[in-house]
Order: C-alpha cells, then structure tokens, then sequence
C-alpha cells in the first residue's frame, strides 16, 4: 500500500497565513503539469511497485487547473502506477472554483473526495486573511459536490484568528456541522516566517489570541464535533463514521508515499526527500533531466522518533507492541510522571494523549522523543 501525493502551487491570490509553497504565476501550469509527468514517469519505481491506495491533489489551489491538466496527471497515474486497489482521489478546491460543470468533470476523472477551504462563515474574518471566497459561496459549493454525487467532502477551519470571538468559532462549528460534509479538519492559526500574518504580528499591526483562548476554543470545538457526530481521530481532523482522511493517515501510521511537484515531500520507511520550494528550479531540473532534490537517510533514532510523533497525534496512539524492546522500555520510562500525572494514558498496550490535553500535544510528544 503507498499514496501518490501532488502539489499544484498554483494560486489566484495568496492568503495572509499560508506557509505552504505557492505561486502566483498560473501562466506557467501547462508546463508545471508537463514536467510533474515527467517526474511521475521517472520516479515509479520509488514505491516498490507498491498498488496505490490513496492519491491527493494539494496546494496552492489544484482547482486552478483545467480539467485537461487534471486529465493529463491522473492518466499519466494510471499509466505508471498499479490504481487496482485505489480507494480515495482527493482535490483541493476553493469554494469559489467550484461548478456544476467543473465537479462533473472531476467526478467523471475518478475523484470520490473533494477538501475544500471554507476558514471561516464570517466575511469579515474571510476579508482578513485574504480569502477569496464569500460564506455564501462556501455552503453552495458543498451542496453542489452533493448534488453531483461526490458524498466525501472536508472543509478546514481555522479558530485563534485575531478578532474572532467565541461566538464566531460557534457560529462556524454549526454553520460546519449542519452541513452535509463528512470531515472537518480545524486548525489553530499559526504565525508562519515569511507570511504577511507573521510580519503584522512582528509590526505590531495585530495581536495574536492567548494561548489560554485558543485552547478554550480547541475544547469548545472538540465538544460541538462530538455532540453533533463527529469521531476526533487525529488532532485537527475529526470525521464522520468511515469518513477519515486515507491518504493523510498514510502519513500518521508510517505508510510510504510519494510527492511530486516543487516542494512536495517523499516518504519509503528509510529515506525523505523532497523538491525545492522553487518553480523554477523544479522545472529546469525535470526539464534537463537534472532534478533537484533533498535527500535525508533516517537513522534508528529519527524512525523511532517519528513514530512517537506521528502516532500520538491519532486518536489510536502509539502501539508499544510495534516497538523493540529497548525502544518500549524507553519510551515507558519517559512516560512515567505524564502518565501518573493524565497527562498520557496507557491502556492496551497503547499510549495515548487524552483528548483534552492534545491542545498541548507537542510538549507531551517532544518529551519522550531520543535526542
């Protein structure tokens, strides 16, 4: 089993908050498309022959591109790799990309998922951090990937935005929950180097949410999914029954995968590798035939360490049974104090972060990492 992930860095207009390689400069997509199938080609045997279960279109905006440039990649997948057993194709759409006629198209190309950015209900909270879309547009298409037939469909959330009351965040879990999706994936909003968010905050333009606000409204919104049917199975990402992001669990449970595009990352159980965040590097390098790339050989320490991190962001934890011998005893020894003290549970051989202490999850996990 392996994902095929691919990134489109294609934007119509960049959000404040983004930290994700975009761009930009759509003219270039004919020839981005052409050189992500060169690189699908020469990088087949990265996964072992490996049957693809999952493949995932993200960005930037994929919905940027046209439907014959999303043909061209998917066919040139089909052509390369084993899809026998594919069971989720996923694109990342912007509310206001979706149409009756695009969605058709996607559908009738095999997408079965779509995730969509949605942020925020509040207009004026879709103003600031540069959105392109409106609310309304949001809720229509939702209902138009239902109408078409596509009956999986995530949107983000964002709480923690400056301005944003305990209200609003109410209002947006609501607004979430009443309608027919069946993911919602809400993140905090971080203060990314490079972004214009992160330069407002450092020139004092905006004054980020305390911490203590943004964790009442982790809590509050881990409670509104639950009552409403939702299964908190990761940190951010909460799902109806069955409706877990496949794809995004090949990256939790150690699963390889392969990127491709500028910027995208690479997983195979012993090495990572990943593409320069630059368009034109990217290019000249699949077009020479001369690719660009970083490359780390995972040591011992660095597998374990990302099998802690990774596992104890799910719901699941970390199967101590899947460890070695002395990597369990260490971890258990590590665990120890957060144990007896919540802060970590351990039934089953399993250890776990408790829900109501995920908000702090990154300090719980880096403690019992190896150094």
């Amino acid at each position: 089993m392996a994902g095929i992930y691919i990134h489109i860095p294609f934007c119509a207009r960049r959000c404040i908050y983004c930290g994700f390689f975009s761009t930009l400069r759509e003219d270039e997509a004919t020839r981005y498309v052409d050189a992500v199938c060169l690189e699908l080609e020469r990088r087949r045997g990265y996964l072992r022959n490996s049957p693809v279960t999952t493949i995932y279109f993200g960005g930037g905006t994929p919905s940027r591109l046209t439907i014959q440039q999303m043909n061209q990649l998917i066919e040139c997948i089909n052509t390369n790799y084993d899809l026998a057993n594919l069971e989720e194709l996923t694109v990342e759409c912007n509310p206001d990309d979706i149409t009756m006629e695009y969605v058709t198209a996607l559908r009738e190309l095999g997408v079965n998922r779509i995730s969509m950015g949605v942020q925020t209900f509040n207009e004026d909270l879709l103003h600031f951090i540069g959105r392109r879309h409106s609310a309304m547009q949001a809720v229509n298409a939702v209902g138009i990937c239902n109408d078409i037939g596509i009956n999986n469909v995530s949107i983000d959330l964002i709480y923690g935005i400056p301005g944003q009351t305990s209200e609003m965040q109410s209002y947006d879990l609501k607004m979430a929950a009443d309608m027919d999706v069946q993911h919602i994936s809400s993140y905090c909003l971080s203060y990314e180097k490079g972004t214009l968010l992160d330069a407002m905050r450092m020139d004092n333009r905006i004054i980020p949410v305390d911490d203590d606000v943004c964790a009442a409204m982790y809590d509050r919104m881990c409670l509104y999914l639950f009552k409403t049917g939702f299964e908190h199975y990761e940190i951010s990402n909460f799902c109806r029954p069955g409706y877990m992001s496949r794809h995004n669990s090949c990256y939790w449970n150690g699963t390889p995968y392969l990127g491709v595009g500028a910027g995208a990352h690479s997983y195979n159980g012993k090495t990572r590798q990943w593409n320069p965040n630059d368009i034109d590097a990217y290019l000249l390098g699949m077009e020479s035939n001369k690719p660009i790339f970083d490359l780390e050989l995972l040591s011992e320490t660095d597998i374990y360490n990302e099998m802690v991190m990774l596992s104890l962001r799910t719901s699941k934890g970390l199967d101590l049974l899947s460890l070695t011998t002395l990597d369990r005893i260490f971890v258990l020894r590590s665990a120890e104090k957060l144990i007896s003290s919540g802060y970590m549970v351990l039934k089953n051989n399993k250890l776990c972060i408790p829900e109501h202490r995920m908000f702090i999850s990154d300090s719980i996990i880096s403690s019992l990492f190896k150094i």
